[in-house]
């Protein structure tokens, strides 16, 4: 057989077996990435308490919003916080947002959008807020919130729970307004996956950022039951309507 023939078999035989061993050692790499950027790190769940099925919309209900939080995948989540997003009108008429009849957030707690993706990649020392490995793009925001192109938003993000499970953590969400206007205000969970030892690898098991969010679809989108007629012109229309609960005076 010819001596360059065998040669030149070989060195394809070796450059085989060196991808192939590159190729073993890269996947767990791979697999970590895709674990906080994929639709896996969705795994959040802020819904109206009795919801059972979604339409791939965030799901509409009233203020004050009986809701209940949890967790869909395999282990718990920690450092639970909240990202609520809202309207200029609503932004401008906030007098607070309650949980269980508590304040958790007024006006100072929210900041005008300027950027194309929130919230923030970046920790906030002064806040405690961790930064996350993944953010929601403010045009497909506006989309679920019915929103203009061109419309204004306004966000915040608060930290809420130590941790959730599986189990629904249930609580009231009240949007209080000084005056009446047309309240959209969508509630986004985010959180930190807090895997067993023994199942965490790598430099992500000393990241603090926040790698678990929700999907639109398993979120809760608060709107008024003002204006029914256009509300069933709207995407949203088949979710049901809403009441605004203004502030006693």
């Amino acid at each position: 057989m010819n001596t360059d023939f065998l040669v030149r078999r070989q060195n394809l035989i070796a450059i085989a077996v060196i991808a192939l061993t590159l190729t073993i050692i890269a996947a767990p790499l791979v697999s970590v990435d895709s674990n906080n950027n994929s639709g896996n790190a969705h795994t959040i769940k802020v819904w109206p308490i009795g919801t059972t099925s979604n339409s791939g919309k965030p799901i509409v209900t009233s203020t004050p919003a009986d809701l209940f939080i949890l967790h869909t995948g395999q282990d718990c989540i920690k450092n639970v916080w909240l990202l609520i997003v809202l309207s200029e009108p609503t932004y401008t008429r906030l007098d607070m947002i309650t949980i269980n009849d508590t304040k958790f957030m007024d006006k100072t707690d929210f900041q005008l959008v300027t950027a194309s993706k929130i919230p923030p990649l970046a920790a906030n020392t002064t806040t405690g807020y961790p930064g996350v490995t993944w953010q929601y793009e403010v045009s497909a925001i506006k989309s679920n919130m019915n929103e203009a192109k061109k419309a204004n938003l306004y966000y915040g993000v608060k930290y809420f729970l130590q941790k959730i499970t599986t189990a629904p953590t249930k609580f009231t969400l009240a949007v209080i307004l000084s005056s009446s206007a047309s309240i959209k205000a969508l509630i986004l969970g985010l959180g930190k996956s807090d895997p067993s030892k023994d199942k965490c690898f790598g430099i992500e098991c000393n990241d603090n950022r926040l790698d678990r969010f929700t999907s639109f679809s398993k979120s809760t989108f608060v709107t008024p039951e003002i204006a029914p007629l256009a509300l069933m012109a709207s995407p949203f229309a088949a979710l049901g309507l809403l009441a605004i609960k203004r502030r006693k005076r």
